[in-house]
């Protein structure tokens, strides 16, 4: 339909109707922080009852220093209407409160259409641990470059103003940067291949790059033809593999590089491949804590460029990778028993029986994704010993008990069938998760019924959402397992089941499902 409209225009009327369209988009994105900063205001954290239970709502503010505070349990209802993580909507109310009370001049060029809301939002976040005063000076400082350079510029000229008005602050924040090292895995998986993020000191990172180039040259000694970045991804199985990894370098620590592939040869050490920020980014300039890793810049060219001609800058330092100086390699190794040796993990494998049968299908390997079941062999390679546990049929009749305490049979059938959080719109898929019951249970003492706790009565939630719904008014049906009907306490229902939230709204015909949905069929009962 949209691209109907726009075939008889021409390359001037298609500019115009670009920038008609971006204006349409900051006016909403801006009307969005205004509908934030309003809900913020009809949840005020002064209202919030005092309670001592634990979990109960309290007051929180979710903005800097001089923003109000909001009762906690109001992010979640905004961000299901909005289909975004109760988090996120967290931020986004914190946002809009920052540029409204903290940031005026920037909250001004917002709402007059010269800045996005997303550059508005980032400058805000990057700003929030500042004082009054100081996200004040920022604001000043930027006011009048806004909408005038690019994104890139801006920020340069956000962190100068940051440092201009804390600069005690930015001297602590560096000594803290070298303590915030990481190593993880990326959320995206594609054919059984997965990414490997991490941040260290920058000796480290060239050390293990030297290590990856050394182990990949030896390869190609070998007679491994494939292109070196393979090799070096190659490398990175067999650096998990210490005493294979310690084995091969010790036999080959006598090389010069002279054998088939190619020279063991010294690589820049300012080899790089630059991230974005990290973050799970449900809409522009939203910033989670780094759970699962966001989208980065993969490099252009999958091979090595040529050696530079010319010498280096005399800022960079080139280090060789065989340099048998260095303290790491001054290793006598102790004997060892490579069974032994080996790191153990255990890997969920998800199939249908009917693949097993056939010998082919798909297999759904936790923490990786989907692979053919033929790819199962490159996933687990050919240097670990496996052990197979038990095989859990999740079809199989339900395990229920009468106590209030999960099993820890049980809790493994319910992570296996329902990983993630059942909350509308929730991203966390985790192991270590609350496991809640849908119908609150109740004592056989006091009249509860036998089975309480089993599949169909129990689903996992994050802490946090466990809290909005024992707390927060947030109501839950579980029609039959998998099924969860939440009403929020606007009274919109919205239905989770395999296939993801989908909201149901606040009509008659949905009033009407959350009903049916009071008591579970008995045949679902054990």
């Amino acid at each position: 339909m949209f691209e109907n409209d726009l075939v008889e225009l021409d390359a001037d009327e298609t500019l115009a109707a670009a920038e008609a369209n971006e204006h349409t988009l900051i006016t909403a994105e801006t009307r969005r922080l205004h509908i934030a900063a309003h809900w913020a205001d009809l949840h005020p954290g002064d209202a919030v009852p005092e309670s001592r239970l634990p979990g109960s709502e309290r007051a929180a503010q979710l903005g800097g220093d001089g923003t109000p505070t909001v009762g906690d349990f109001a992010p979640a209802e905004l961000g299901c209407a909005l289909r975004i993580s109760d988090g996120s909507a967290a931020r986004l109310i914190g946002d809009a409160l920052d540029l409204r009370h903290r940031l005026p001049s920037i909250w001004v060029a917002a709402q007059a259409g010269q800045v996005p809301a997303y550059q508005a939002r980032r400058i805000a976040h990057a700003t929030r641990h500042l004082t009054m005063a100081q996200a004040g000076s920022v604001d000043r400082q930027l006011a009048p470059t806004l909408g005038a350079v690019a994104w890139g510029r801006l920020e340069t000229l956000l962190e100068a103003a940051i440092y201009q008005a804390d600069p005690m602050r930015a001297d602590q924040e560096a000594e803290a940067a070298a303590r915030e090292r990481f190593v993880r895995l990326g959320r995206a998986s594609e054919h059984g291949l997965k990414l490997i993020i991490a941040r260290a000191t920058a000796g480290d990172a060239i050390w293990f790059k030297a290590t990856i180039d050394r182990i990949a040259d030896i390869l190609a000694h070998d007679g491994d033809l494939d292109p070196v970045e393979i090799r070096r991804s190659k490398a990175i199985g067999i650096l998990a593999q210490p005493a294979q990894a310690l084995q091969l370098l010790c036999r080959h620590q006598d090389d010069n590089g002279d054998g088939p592939g190619e020279p063991a040869e010294a690589r820049p050490a300012s080899e790089e491949i630059t991230f974005d920020e990290p973050g799970d980014f449900d809409e522009p300039g939203d910033f989670d804590d780094f759970d699962r890793p966001g989208d980065f810049d993969e490099p252009g060219d999958p091979q090595d460029p040529d050696p530079p001609a010319d010498p280096p800058s005399s800022t960079h330092t080139l280090i060789e990778a065989g340099d048998t100086d260095h303290h790491s390699l001054n290793l006598t190794p102790p004997p060892f028993d490579p069974e032994r040796a080996r790191p153990r993990a255990v890997v969920y494998v998800h199939l249908a029986a009917e693949a097993l049968t056939a010998g082919t299908g798909i297999a759904r390997v936790e923490n990786v994704g989907p692979l053919m079941l033929g790819q199962l062999h490159v996933l687990l390679g050919n240097r670990c010993s496996i052990s197979l546990k038990p095989v859990i049929d999740l079809p199989a009749e339900h395990i229920s008990v009468d106590c209030y305490e999960i099993p820890a049979q049980l809790r493994e059938q319910l992570l296996l069938r329902y990983p993630a959080d059942v909350f509308p719109y929730a991203a966390t898929v985790s192991r270590s998760i609350d496991i809640d019951h849908t119908i609150p249970y109740l004592s056989p003492d006091r009249g509860g019924p036998p089975g309480q706790t089993r599949i169909g009565n129990l689903g996992p939630h994050v802490r946090r959402h466990h809290n909005v719904k024992t707390h927060g008014r947030w109501q839950v049906r579980q029609p039959e397992p998998g099924t969860w009907l939440w009403r929020s306490p606007s009274r919109r229902i919205y239905l989770v089941n395999a296939t993801g939230t989908h909201p149901l709204g606040n009509t008659d015909y949905a009033q009407t499902i959350w009903h049916a949905a009071a008591k579970p069929s008995p045949a679902l009962v054990n």
